[in-house]
C-alpha cells in the first residue's frame, strides 16, 4: 500500500478501505533506469485499485455543500454534492440506454458547469469518455467519431447542425445527448440527470484492472501526423493528479472549511488534458470553486477575474501575453492572485516578468511541462523555487524519470547539453487507440516516451525546453499537425505540392502558413482560404499566410525540409 497517499492526502474512510483491500504497490522502474537519468526528488507509487470517480470523490464529505462550478456567463452553478449526484444519475441513464463497458461516448462541449458531471457519469457507467474540440467542423467530428467508434455524443443545441451532418457519416453513432433545451430526435441531459440511481451498480476499481482499463480517450497528434486517440487509464489520471498535488509541487490546497476555498477560472478547455486535469479534476479533488468560461473573450475573461477573484490561474502563453500587454488588465485585477501556472508551450522570461511587474507585488509563477500522452504532467516548478528559475519548466514530478538524449546516437547527455527529452513514469499512456505503429514510434522498448521536444537541464536538475524536434504547430497551446493540413490541401484541384509550417505570432504563439506549388492556372490566396473554410477548425486556418512557390525543399528521402522554409521565413520577416 502507498503510505505516501494514505498519510498525505487524508482520504475518506470509504476510499481508505478500498485502498487497504485493493491498492498494490507497483515497482515501475527497471534496474537500468539509474544510469544517465534525472529522477524526481520524491518517490511515489502508482495509484491502483480505484476508479477516477472514486478517487475524485474521496474527500467529498469535507466540501459537499461548497460551490464547485459556476458559469461565468449565465451564473448557473452547482455544489460538489450536486455534481456528484448528477454524475450518478447520468451514469444510470447511460446504462439504461444499453451502453456497455468499453463503449465510447464523445463529449463535444465548451466549458460548461455540467462538464464534470457528464464526464464522470460516463466513467461511472464503465464507459470510455472521449473529449472533442467543440470548434471542430462536421468533417473533423465525423473523422474522430469513426476513429474511436463512438456510440453516443453529448453536445449543445448550437452544435447540432455539425453533429447531425457528422452522424450521417458515422454508422456506429446511435445517440445524441443535448445539454440545454430539448431537441427533436435527441436525448436531454437534464432529464437524464434526474434518473433515479438507487440500486445501480457503478464501476468499481476493485472489479477492474485500473492500470489497463481505458477511461479517457483525448486526442493528440503526438510527435507527428493527424490526431490520434490517447488511451489514458484510471491509474494514469489518478496517479498524475496525485503527483501534481503533492505538498510543495503546486500552491493549491484542499478545502477544509476552516481555510479559504481555492478559486480558479475555467478558461482552459476541459476537452484539453491540461484543462481537464489541472482545473476540472483539481477542482473536485481539492474542493475548489471554478468559474467556467465557454471561450476566451477579453471582456468576459477580465470581468470573471474581477468578480471571482481567483487565487490561482492556470494559463497558456497567449493568455499570459494578453494579461501582460492588454491595457484593460489593471494592477488591481491581479490583487487576489497568489500563483499563476503556465503550460502547453514555452512562455519565456520577458512575458513572465512583465506580468509580475504589472501585478506590483510578489506572487508565485510556476511553469509545467507535459503532453496528452503523459496524462499530462511530467515536470513542474516546485513552490520552493519561488521565481528563481523563470523560464524553466521545473523538475520531474514525484515518481517520474527523465533523460535528455543525443538526437543522432540516443546517448543520455549530462547537464546543459541539449537533446531530445525522454520521460518514464506511471502517468505514461497505455498507447494510441488501435494504432500500434504510432505507439511503438513514440514509446521505445524500454518504456521511455520520446517527446519530440529538445530540452536540457542545469546543474540543479531544472529543465528547459529550447526547441521542437517534432514539427507540430502550437496555436494558442493547441497542436496543429502540418501533415493533416497538407493532406487536405493536396486535394485542391489546383495544388500540385504543398508544405505547411508554423510561423511566430505574438498572441497565438504560432500560426499555420502554407507554401504551395500550383498547376498552370495559379489559384488565388483567397481561394485557398475559402477551400479550407468548412474543412478545418479556426486554429488550423492558414492565418500565417499562403505563399506560392516553384518547388518545396525536400531531402533525398522525399521528406519536406520544413526547417529550411521556416529559416527563410524568419530571415525575411525578422524585425
Amino acid at each position: 500500500m502507498s503510505h505516501i497517499f494514505i498519510r498525505q492526502r487524508g482520504i475518506s474512510k470509504f476510499v481508505r478501505q478500498i485502498f487497504q483491500r485493493n491498492v498494490q504497490t507497483t515497482s515501475f522502474f527497471s534496474k537500468d533506469d539509474r544510469f544517465c537519468v534525472v529522477p524526481s526528488a520524491h518517490n511515489l507509487d502508482p495509484v491502483v485499485g480505484v476508479t477516477i470517480p472514486e478517487f475524485f470523490w474521496s474527500n467529498l464529505h469535507k466540501w459537499g455543500n461548497a460551490t464547485a462550478f459556476e458559469c461565468g456567463v449565465s451564473g448557473r452553478k452547482y455544489t460538489h454534492d450536486q455534481v456528484y449526484k448528477q454524475s450518478r444519475s447520468f451514469a444510470a441513464a447511460l446504462k439504461q440506454h444499453g451502453l456497455k463497458e468499453n463503449d465510447v461516448v464523445a463529449i463535444l462541449l465548451p466549458n460548461v458547469p455540467e462538464y464534470a458531471a457528464i464526464l464522470l457519469g460516463i466513467l461511472e457507467a464503465g464507459v470510455t469518455a472521449s473529449p472533442f474540440n467543440p470548434t471542430y467542423t462536421a468533417h473533423e467530428i465525423a473523422t474522430q467519431l469513426n476513429n474511436c467508434e463512438a456510440k453516443a455524443i453529448v453536445t449543445l443545441p448550437m452544435f447540432l447542425p455539425q453533429v447531425q451532418e457528422a452522424k450521417a457519416q458515422c454508422p456506429l453513432l446511435k445517440s445524441v445527448v443535448v445539454v440545454g433545451e430539448a431537441q427533436p430526435g435527441c436525448h436531454s441531459y437534464f432529464e437524464m440527470a434526474k434518473v433515479n440511481s438507487d440500486g445501480v451498480e457503478f464501476l468499481k476499481g476493485s472489479k477492474i484492472d485500473t492500470v489497463n482499463h481505458t477511461a479517457i480517450l483525448p486526442w493528440s497528434s503526438g510527435t507527428t501526423g493527424p490526431p490520434k486517440g490517447v488511451m489514458l487509464t484510471h491509474s494514469n489520471i489518478n496517479t498524475n493528479l496525485l503527483q501534481v498535488t503533492q505538498p510543495g509541487y503546486l500552491a493549491t490546497k484542499p478545502f477544509t472549511g476552516g481555510n479559504e476555498q481555492d478559486k480558479f477560472i475555467g478558461i482552459l478547455p476541459f476537452f484539453h488534458i491540461y484543462g481537464f486535469l489541472l482545473v476540472m479534476a483539481k477542482t473536485l479533488y481539492h474542493g475548489a470553486h471554478t468559474m467556467t468560461l465557454p471561450k476566451f473573450e477579453p471582456k468576459s475573461f477580465i470581468d470573471s477575474v474581477r468578480s471571482h477573484q481567483p487565487n490561482f490561474l492556470h494559463l497558456v502563453p497567449p493568455l499570459i501575453s494578453f494579461m501582460a500587454n492588454s491595457p484593460d488588465v489593471k494592477t488591481e485585477d491581479l490583487k487576489s492572485i497568489a500563483c499563476i501556472m503556465g503550460g502547453a508551450a514555452p512562455i519565456g522570461p520577458v512575458i513572465i516578468n512583465r506580468v509580475l511587474e504589472k501585478a506590483g507585488k510578489h506572487f508565485l509563477f510556476t511553469e509545467g511541462y507535459g503532453m496528452t500522452e503523459l496524462s499530462p504532467v511530467s515536470h513542474v516548478s516546485p513552490v520552493a523555487t519561488n521565481n528563481k528559475k523563470i523560464g524553466s519548466c521545473g523538475v520531474p514530478v514525484p515518481g517520474s524519470l527523465c533523460k535528455v538524449v543525443d538526437v543522432e546516437t540516443g546517448e543520455a547527455l549530462g547537464p546543459n547539453q541539449p537533446g531530445e527529452l525522454c520521460i518514464k513514469g506511471p502517468q505514461l499512456m497505455k498507447g494510441y487507440y488501435k494504432n500500434e505503429k504510432a505507439t511503438n514510434e513514440t514509446i521505445d522498448a524500454k518504456g521511455w516516451l520520446h517527446t519530440g521536444d529538445i530540452g536540457l537541464y542545469d546543474e540543479d536538475k531544472y529543465f528547459f525546453i529550447v526547441d521542437r524536434l517534432k514539427e507540430l504547430i502550437k496555436v494558442r497551446g493547441f497542436q496543429v499537425a502540418p501533415s493533416e493540413l497538407e493532406d487536405l490541401l493536396r486535394k485542391h484541384p489546383e495544388v500540385t505540392d504543398v508544405a505547411v509550417i508554423g510561423v511566430p505570432d505574438e498572441r497565438a504563439g504560432e500560426l499555420p502558413r502554407a507554401y504551395i506549388v500550383s498547376k498552370s492556372s495559379k489559384p488565388s490566396e483567397e481561394s485557398i482560404h475559402k477551400y479550407l473554410e468548412t474543412k478545418v477548425s479556426p486554429n488550423k486556418k492558414l492565418k500565417g499566410g499562403v505563399e506560392f512557390v516553384q518547388a518545396i525543399p525536400k531531402a533525398a528521402s522525399g521528406k519536406i525540409l520544413r526547417r529550411e522554409l521556416k529559416k527563410d521565413y524568419l530571415s525575411k520577416h525578422a524585425k
